[in-house]
């Protein structure tokens, strides 16, 4: 009898611990990656790609014509439908989700311009964003705002402090979406700066030029399907503009995703 029980002791104990280990496993294990490339290939998308390409080319097309006075240095454009694994930082045991899969194009044009008077081309450039249907989605309405708001001063700023304010670069960034909503989002980010030393954020431009990788991989944190892959690195693309002002124009447009497909109109 006892010898019976002595045996049955480790026989639970592992049962227990494998049904323990079970459990982790199945709590903490990743779940099924969304299918990135069955909604890449679907006709819906395909065809909401198509529109987006003619917006992104109308857009890009119209540059020479309404800004006259800036110099193209190059563009990347880059379409990409992809989803992240994203981890619960809160509930450590937690297995995460995938974001929704979905599917970006963008367009970064590199344009570079005489800074003699820099601030009348931040207002031109405010002018040719309005006309365009572009609205900002910051608190300032446009790169004039934003400068100015960079520069301004309190009431009772020293004369050191003033002079402080206006030493500060002239390097508004801003970010814009389209009045009618013609995609699932369609934005533009605008970041105008002194060639080479002002940083500026164009994508998957910048991860290309330090890593010289795609950004989205596919693997444990990412599934992606490259549809077009033409970066630049933009250290390069402005290094010819150096000591002139440059202004990257970076327009993208989700026109798919997971739960609902709309294309631009």
């Amino acid at each position: 009898m006892l010898a019976a029980v002595l045996f049955a002791v480790p026989v639970v104990l592992v049962a227990g611990v494998g049904l323990l280990w079970w459990g982790i496993h199945s709590a903490t294990a990743i779940p099924d990656p969304p299918d990135v490339p069955g909604l890449a290939k679907s006709p819906e998308t395909v065809e909401a790609r198509r529109t987006a390409t003619e917006l992104m080319d109308g857009q890009v097309g119209k540059l020479p014509e309404l800004l006259p006075w800036a110099e193209k240095l190059g563009s990347s454009t880059v379409d990409v439908c992809q989803s992240e694994h994203r981890t619960n930082m809160v509930a450590l045991m937690s297995p995460g989700v995938w974001s929704p899969a979905a599917c970006d194009r963008t367009v970064n044009v590199y344009l570079a311009f005489d800074g003699s008077d820099v601030r009348a081309r931040l207002a031109d450039l405010d002018r040719y964003l309005d006309a365009q249907g572009w609205r900002s989605a910051d608190l300032w309405k446009g790169l004039v705002a934003a400068d100015q708001y960079a520069h301004q001063t309190s009431r009772d700023a020293s004369p050191e402090e003033v002079a402080q304010a206006a030493a500060r670069p002239i390097a508004p960034s801003v970010r814009f979406n389209l009045r009618a909503g013609k995609a699932v989002r369609t934005e533009l980010r605008v970041d105008v700066g002194k060639a080479p030393s002002h940083y500026m954020e164009p994508g998957e431009d910048d991860w290309y030029q330090e890593h010289g990788t795609r950004q989205y991989r596919n693997d444990d944190e990412h599934r992606s399907e490259y549809l077009t892959w033409q970066p630049v690195r933009p250290n390069e693309v402005m290094k010819p503009a150096e000591g002139r002002y440059v202004v990257v124009l970076g327009f993208t447009t989700r026109y798919a995703e997971e739960k609902g497909l709309d294309a631009p109109r």
